[in-house]
């Protein structure tokens, strides 16, 4: 009986969310980001403005909230009863502990739900009723995992294709040198294949690690390897791509062909499925300040994954009879991330380098008619911007042993560096949260802009 009840409480809330999307009254918002891209701050930071925008006097771009027309903001529960709710509260003690620290990065997929309610502009809708409600839920996802996606789109001859490319550039063919000759020397010698495949697999893996920690590359497939999650230990992961220049013999082509297929179909598709469809709107973080600091391979690598993972995603209009059926995304925001660790007067060139960056992309959202912008934010700012007496711009702000310091701020070349700039390198300092709860909501940078174009015509 308890679960009859549950039962038919879960069609009920699906039955009325299938209401409110056809009557665009909720929205469904992924914020995309690899990892590191600053996700689970740019979420709290959304939720902190979205929970207490009444007691803020830091959003004067959301109309919504200047035109007093906002009544405020709940969380409510999800209608996914199996997905992880996303942590806000841990997100928010973190960075009000002493000392303040960042909340744990992203493990898994979670989601959470708020209830806006406001007033009607004007028009119709005024005179219907005095008061409506948008139903608003917050995505989000391991940036690790977001890179299989675009392998559902390969065959596994495709992908160790494209991955051998990738292997023969610097510094890839430095790090995968090794796992070559150990590879080739397997294949003659091995006499156990399983054995031989699931450590190589392992091999693989750890080379995939060095990409991501010591380089900071960004396109490393299959993601699993790097945060298998449930999948750790399980077969399912002991593949991994042939490079072209060595021959497959047939007793391995089977297997590893196998264990893509199954990867692909049963680990792949599920996810994207799940999780995937039924986006309205979309927000890409992009941390273009640690890939410059890092260097030209991995600016390269960050333009190469945002790219390809964009081709992942469903993009066009929403007439009444998609958005009930099968919505597509129909807003998309570019958005360049930790913009308080520079100056105010860098962020133009912050977007204009995003804009760069993902030109291939806007190009095709504009021959969709997508509506896109691009921004630069701060979903949580740990530093205060200010100038000398002498118009030397610098930041104030705390590092990590909570010591205050006021550094000079650090350029941000608003197109692709040349040689010279690579060689002088890039530096951006670490700063730290140094809050306490009664500074909530915790301050910001333009995500009252942000919130406008991603929710404002639904708040009308």
């Amino acid at each position: 009986m308890k679960f009859s009840t549950q039962l038919n409480k879960t069609i009920s809330q699906q039955a009325r969310d299938l209401i409110d999307r056809g009557l665009d009254r909720h929205i469904r918002l992924a914020v995309t980001g690899l990892s590191g891209a600053g996700k689970t701050a740019l979420l709290t930071g959304l939720l902190e403005q979205l929970l207490y925008a009444n007691d803020s006097q830091n959003l004067p771009f959301w109309q919504v909230k200047q035109q007093q027309r906002l009544i405020g903001s709940r969380l409510v529960p999800s209608e996914h009863w199996s997905v992880a709710r996303f942590d806000y509260e841990a997100a928010v003690a973190a960075l009000t502990a002493e000392p303040g620290r960042w909340p744990h990065s992203t493990r898994d997929v979670s989601e959470i739900r708020l209830e806006i309610k406001y007033k009607p502009a004007g028009g119709l809708a005024s005179k219907l009723s005095e008061q409506r409600k948008l139903t608003l839920d917050l995505i989000d996802y391991p940036g690790e995992w977001l890179l299989d996606l675009p392998m559902l789109e390969q065959s596994y001859q495709q992908w160790s294709e494209q991955q051998s490319r990738l292997m023969q550039q610097q510094p890839r063919r430095d790090i995968f040198s090794g796992w070559l000759k150990r590879l080739q020397e397997s294949q003659h010698n091995s006499q156990d294949d399983d054995a031989a495949l699931r450590r190589l697999a392992e091999d693989y893996r750890q080379q995939l690690q060095r990409c991501k920690t010591e380089f900071g590359l960004y396109f490393l497939q299959p993601g699993r390897h790097l945060l298998p999650g449930e999948l750790a230990d399980a077969p399912a992961l002991d593949f991994f791509p042939w490079p072209q220049q060595l021959r497959l013999s047939n007793r391995w082509q089977q297997q590893l062909q196998e264990k893509y297929d199954y990867y692909q179909q049963q680990v792949i598709k599920p996810f994207y499925k799940n999780y995937f469809q039924g986006f309205n709107r979309q927000i890409i973080l992009v941390d273009l300040l640690t890939a410059l600091e890092t260097g030209e391979a991995a600016l390269s690598e960050l333009k190469l994954a945002v790219s390809e993972l964009m081709k992942s995603f469903q993009y066009g209009n929403n007439p009444l009879f998609r958005r009930l059926l099968a919505p597509q995304i129909d807003k998309v925001a570019l958005v360049a991330s930790k913009a308080d660790h520079v100056s105010p007067d860098q962020h133009p060139a912050m977007r204009q380098l995003l804009a760069q960056l993902l030109q291939g992309s806007r190009q095709q959202l504009e021959f969709n008619q997508i509506q896109h912008q691009l921004f630069s934010v701060a979903g949580i700012a740990v530093s205060k911007p200010g100038q000398l007496n002498d118009g030397t711009k610098v930041l104030d702000g705390v590092i990590a042993d909570q010591q205050p310091v006021r550094v000079g701020a650090p350029p941000v070349p608003d197109s692709w560096p040349n040689q010279q700039q690579w060689q002088q390198g890039f530096a951006y300092p670490r700063f730290y949260p140094a809050f306490t709860m009664a500074q909530s909501p915790l301050p910001h940078m333009r995500l009252d802009q942000l919130l406008d174009y991603m929710l404002g015509d639904k708040l009308r």
